[in-house]
């Protein structure tokens, strides 16, 4: 009966990590005004939970911020790119 629970338990931890997705989204950005702004929005960006990575281009005023999305939502990562002082809409 132990084992069965346990296996049971397995199954469920790792059915819970099957819906979990790497998720890709680009942010526009305003306020921008050099490379430090960019940088600081990226090193911002790869302090939430979840996040893999986050890539700006400052001359084309986007971020791309790629995540598993069962630790963060595009939500949370608009509220940080807003905590480094700037704003942002999602693209896609």
């Amino acid at each position: 009966m132990k084992k069965m629970l346990l296996a049971l338990g397995f199954v469920f931890a790792a059915s819970g990590a099957a819906m979990a997705k790497d998720t890709q989204v680009t942010f526009a950005v305003s306020g921008w005004h050099c490379g430090g702004c960019s940088g600081k929005t990226e090193e911002t960006l790869k302090k939430v939970k979840g996040v893999k990575s986050a890539t700006a281009s400052l001359d084309k005023k986007l971020v791309i911020v790629a995540f598993d999305d069962s630790l963060t939502n595009e939500k949370a990562l608009k509220d940080a790119i807003k905590s480094a002082g700037f704003e942002a809409t999602a693209k896609n």
